[in-house]
């Protein structure tokens, strides 16, 4: 074998080292570092995940808020009461009959409207129609005005009687209401 000067020695030896070194960063750390990047990656991905369902999660408690605020309306006088519609439409019938019967006003005939459906509500309509004097009328409007559940006069027809002696029915009228009650719209 050769034999090196003492400079040459500390060059070679100080060479090896670095290569050693460099062998060991390339072995070694290199990997570690790949994975410690790739375990980064994985942790934003899964903190992504972890926002999305906290949001859900929010959404979901939002939503039960909702749907107790939901069924406490349901629960309010401000709705028509019964369990099906043919029952809301029937307890409609019944109370326009008794505010007529109250005022005095006997009803010809009632009939049921076409369901209406607007953003989160139903309404359920009854046609009534009857002859009364015009302050039983006014009276009536503000009784179905003033209604709780809450209706809502959606039509009305007003024409005066004819008879062949006015003073026999000086001042009726003939009158057609179409009233509405609301409920909440079903799920689904």
């Amino acid at each position: 074998m050769m034999s090196m000067s003492p400079r040459m020695s500390k060059i070679a030896a100080v060479g090896l080292l670095l290569g050693v070194v460099g062998f060991l960063l390339i072995g070694l750390v290199l990997p570690y570092a790949s994975a410690i990047a790739t375990m980064a990656e994985e942790i934003e991905t899964e903190r992504a995940a972890a926002g999305r369902f906290a949001a859900i999660a929010n959404l979901k408690s939002g939503s039960a808020d909702i749907e107790r605020a939901g069924a406490l309306a349901s629960q309010s006088e401000a709705y028509l009461k019964g369990d099906t519609e043919a029952l809301k439409t029937s307890a409609l019938q019944g109370m326009l009959s008794e505010l007529a019967q109250g005022m005095g006003v006997r009803l010809r005939s009632t009939r049921n409207l076409p369901v209406r459906e607007k953003e989160e509500l139903r309404f359920i309509g009854v046609r009534m129609q009857f002859n009364a004097e015009i302050d039983q009328v006014r009276a009536l409007l503000h009784g179905i005005e003033s209604a709780k559940p809450f209706l809502l006069i959606d039509g009305m027809q007003v024409q005066p009687l004819t008879y062949y002696s006015p003073q026999e029915h000086g001042g009726s009228l003939e009158v057609r209401l179409d009233v509405y009650g609301a409920m909440p719209r079903r799920k689904g």
